[in-house]
């Protein structure tokens, strides 16, 4: 399936998408049988979070097996099927890959943990105590503590970049390395469209475990409760040699008949370097994206410094962009003075997906749908409290789509849901909005049927003219088109002279208000509003 160089693509969180089979937890049945409603938003294509077995000590990134199906969420032929229903519909399936690390009940790391002669014994990353007992080396987690845990029966202890029940498997084996290269032909064969790599610049570590060095002076003032980002990740992460094995995996994917696409996603304190490096020269990934940028963004001012940077560093690699996910509150609850608004819902749409590169919708993104409520007896993400200090988790992102208004539990189950879903979220409704046509849902529609038309946004490149707290205006450019966007990311009224080279005919957007400049006049932006101009050369 050929897809443009910037596909949309609706980035599914499994558990709570729709249930179709009563036990209160999403599932890919309920995924296909939902399959019109991808077509009916004009997505290109549907990102899927984890689907395989695991214990769900982290909801699906903790494996016990990467070639099998969580049966809470159906198995092999279901996804085949899934897989086949979409592609008839023009819908390209990408899934969550997690190959960095394994759960530690995988029959692998139990095999390996045994003795330090077994079949598996060199599968993970192992290192005995230093002569006073402690780790091997200064290494943190993403979350400040030790990478390092003792397991008393190997009397060693195991290397984890993440969680301790998830230990990070050794990419410096041989069989380690073939085993991800036979499980990732297992699903390109599914006939599945690409894989989205996740903790991409993980996989290798220094064989000589040196320590990592101190970051460089006065950044610990702006680091006092992430001890993470006191040191230089010099050795633990983004190793030189990790583009080899990703330039074996693109060996594989491009084997293929059909053009597959590898997406990475990766954290690291010079991260457009480490996306420069991986997709520029065309032979590793097609794009990647890093946590840190867009999904930590409050204003236009941060997204532009993101975009200045990346478009500094990465030449001419594509990124992959997304605004929400289901680790981070959601966009329209945490956008600065969005408090929940639809015009600010459509105006952070816009931005998206004006952007050059994969684009990501988090699922409830098309609805404006805010972040919800989850009282503390009812949360399930306990991981991140034990290590981040005032942390209420990430249910709050992650509860179920209210598909119908009136129906018990919003359409999602015939049951209680695994997570409640916010009373709030009642008027966001699928079915009411579909009936609204001001709604955020149909906006999204319009938006994206109207960018299917625009070459500069589907295959055009990217550069930022200006922005500051409240504007940001660039310009996407092709060989058939040229477009000028401006965005107000403010509640207030906006005003911004654009100096065009040529005159601009303006592109109306769906729902959007805007009257065009006149000639060598400033644009005038109400509160959310986006404009986009065609430039015709004299």
């Amino acid at each position: 399936m050929k897809l443009n160089a910037s596909p949309i693509l609706y980035h599914i969180y499994v558990r709570s998408f729709f249930d179709s089979n009563g036990d209160g937890v999403g599932d890919l049945n309920g995924i296909r049988e939902k399959l019109d409603y991808f077509a009916w938003l004009n997505v290109d294509g549907i990102l899927l979070s984890p689907i395989f077995e695991s214990p769900l000590s982290d909801f699906g990134y903790d494996i016990t097996n990467l070639c099998a199906i969580n049966p809470e969420y159906g198995d092999m032929s279901t996804f085949t099927v899934l897989v086949e229903e979409a592609k008839e519909r023009g819908i390209a399936v990408f899934i969550d890959f997690v190959a960095n690390h394994t759960s530690s009940k995988h029959p692998w790391f139990l095999e390996s943990a045994r003795n330090k002669t077994n079949e598996k014994a060199e599968w993970y990353v192992w290192s005995p105590a230093r002569a006073d007992g402690t780790p091997p080396n200064n290494w943190l987690t993403i979350f400040g503590e030790s990478a390092w845990r003792w397991h008393p029966t190997r009397g060693e202890y195991y290397l984890h970049n993440t969680l301790s029940n998830q230990p990070d498997l050794n990419y410096r084996n041989p069989n380690v390395i073939r085993q991800l290269m036979k499980d990732v032909r297992f699903w390109l064969d599914t006939g599945i469209t690409g894989l989205r790599l996740d903790s991409v610049n993980l996989f290798l570590h220094d064989d000589k475990l040196r320590n990592n060095p101190p970051r460089h002076l006065g950044w610990q003032d702006e680091a006092r409760s992430d001890p993470y980002r006191y040191q230089s990740q010099r050795y633990n992460i983004s190793r030189p040699e990790n583009i080899h094995l990703l330039k074996q995996l693109r060996v594989i994917a491009d084997g293929y008949d059909d053009k597959k696409w590898l997406l990475g996603s990766l954290s690291d304190p010079s991260p457009y370097a480490v996306i420069d490096r991986y997709t520029s020269e065309g032979d590793a990934l097609d794009a990647a994206n890093i946590f840190e940028s867009l999904c930590l963004c409050q204003n236009v001012q941060q997204v532009g410094e993101q975009f200045t940077e990346f478009f500094n560093a990465v030449h001419p690699g594509l990124g992959c962009w997304g605004l929400g996910n289901h680790d981070i509150a959601r966009t329209v609850s945490r956008w600065q003075h969005a408090n929940n608004a639809p015009a600010a819902a459509k105006m952070l749409l816009s931005l998206l997906c004006s952007l050059q590169g994969v684009i990501s919708i988090y699922q409830g993104e098309e609805l404006g749908l805010p972040e919800a409520n989850v009282s503390p007896s009812d949360r399930k993400d306990l991981f991140g409290q034990q290590v981040i200090a005032n942390y209420v988790g990430r249910d709050g992102c992650r509860t179920p789509l209210p598909w119908n208004e009136k129906a018990p539990f919003f359409g999602f189950s015939t049951q209680s849901p695994w997570l409640p879903i916010d009373d709030k979220h009642r008027t966001f409704s699928i079915d009411s909005q579909k009936k609204e046509p001001q709604s955020t849902l149909n906006f999204t529609r319009e938006l994206l049927e109207w960018r299917q038309k625009q070459p500069a946004l589907c295959e055009g490149s990217c550069r930022m003219l200006a922005f500051n707290e409240a504007l940001m205006v660039f310009e996407r450019h092709h060989e058939s088109q040229t477009l000028v966007i401006a965005i107000n990311g403010s509640n207030q009224d906006a005003t911004i002279r654009l100096n065009l080279p040529s005159p601009a005919i303006t592109l109306p957007l769906p729902h959007m208000k805007v009257s065009p400049p006149e000639q060598n006049q400033p644009l005038h932006l109400g509160p959310w509003q986006v404009w986009v101009g065609e430039i015709h050369s004299n």
